[in-house]
C-alpha cells in the first residue's frame, strides 16, 4: 500500500552482540514486508557485534539502500541510551519501535497509522502482543493492555500500560518529556509515565501488532534485585507527578519487592495466568 495516505515514519531498533542473527533477519523482514512500508529504518548497533550479525544488517541495508540508517555506538550503553541515540537519527515525526528478535504482523504499521490519521495529537499508539517460543505460530502467552485513555491512565499506576515492541511514538512529544533515559530495564515504563504525567493523548489498539519472542530466562530477569532501585525511583516519580497517592506508591513498592522475592517459576505462572490476561 502506498504511503501517500499516511504520515512518513521511521522504525527504531537496537542490536547488540548477544542477538541471534536468524532472529534479527526475521525481525527485519517483518518490517520490510509491511502493507505500509517505513520511510526509514534506524538500527542502533549498541557496541561491537559479531560478523554474522553485522552481515545480516549489511545485507538488509544493501537490499534497501534508501531507507536504512545504521548508527554505531563504540561501546554497549544499554537499551535506554541506545534508543535515546537512535531517536535523534529518526528523520520523521512518527517512530515505530521494534525489537531485534520479534516479528511484526504484516499490517501493523497500517493499523497504527490509521489511528494517527484519526487523531494526530496522539503521543503513543500501542497494541497487543502475543508471546511465542521457537516458531512464530507456537504461541505460549499474551500480554493484553487497556485500549482507552482513561484505562491506560489508571493502569500506569501499577504496571506498564504499553507493550514496548508494539508502540508508535510521536517524536516531538517524546523529546518534550526528555526522551529515553538510562533507567535499567524500565526505560520504557519511565517514558510512558512521563508522557502520561504531561497528559498527552495515548491509545492502545485492540489488535495483536507484534509476536514477541520469549525465552526461559525472561521471567527470571524480571526478578533481579538490581531492578529495585529503578522501581522505587519510578514509583516516586508517579507520586510526584500526581498519578498515584502516597498509599498507592507504598502499596506498589510492596508489590514490586514481592515480585522480586518470589521464585522465578511462580513469577512466570503469575504473569502467564493472571497479569497477561
Amino acid at each position: 500500500m502506498s504511503n501517500d495516505r499516511f504520515p512518513a515514519f521511521s522504525v527504531l531498533l537496537s542490536v547488540y552482540k548477544d542477538e541471534e542473527p536468524a532472529f534479527l533477519d526475521q525481525a527485519l523482514e517483518s518490517i520490510e514486508d509491511q502493507t505500509v512500508k517505513p520511510n526509514q529504518i534506524v538500527a542502533v548497533v549498541d557496541g561491537p557485534i559479531g560478523s554474522e550479525l553485522d552481515a545480516v544488517l549489511k545485507e538488509h541495508q544493501n537490499q534497501n539502500t534508501d531507507i536504512y540508517t545504521i548508527v554505531r555506538s563504540p561501546k554497549n550503553q544499554g537499551l535506554g541510551l541506545a534508543l535515546r541515540m537512535g531517536t535523534e537519527y529518526c528523520k520523521y515525526d512518527w517512530i515505530a519501535r521494534m525489537d531485534s528478535d520479534d516479528v511484526s504482523v504484516p499490517n501493523r504499521f497500517e493499523l497504527q497509522l490509521k489511528a494517527v490519521v484519526n487523531n494526530p495529537q496522539l503521543a503513543i499508539v500501542g497494541g497487543q502482543i502475543d508471546e511465542f517460543t521457537g516458531e512464530v505460530n507456537h504461541i505460549t502467552g499474551k500480554r493484553l493492555v487497556p485500549t482507552g485513555q482513561e484505562d491506560i491512565y489508571q493502569f500506569v499506576k501499577w504496571r506498564s500500560p504499553f507493550n514496548h515492541p508494539s508502540v508508535m511514538l510521536n517524536k516531538k512529544a517524546i523529546l518534550d518529556v526528555g526522551n529515553y533515559q538510562a533507567n535499567g530495564k524500565l526505560e520504557d515504563y519511565f517514558l510512558w509515565s512521563k508522557v502520561i504525567i504531561e497528559k498527552y493523548p495515548v491509545l492502545n489498539l485492540s489488535e495483536v501488532l507484534v509476536h514477541m519472542r520469549v525465552d526461559t530466562g525472561m521471567y527470571g530477569r524480571r526478578g533481579e534485585w538490581a531492578n529495585l532501585k529503578q522501581i522505587f525511583k519510578l514509583r516516586r516519580m508517579l507520586y510526584k507527578g500526581k498519578l498515584v497517592s502516597r498509599r498507592e506508591e507504598l502499596t506498589g513498592d510492596f508489590v514490586m519487592v514481592a515480585n522480586v522475592i518470589v521464585p522465578a517459576k511462580l513469577r512466570e505462572l503469575i504473569y502467564k495466568k493472571v497479569l497477561h490476561k
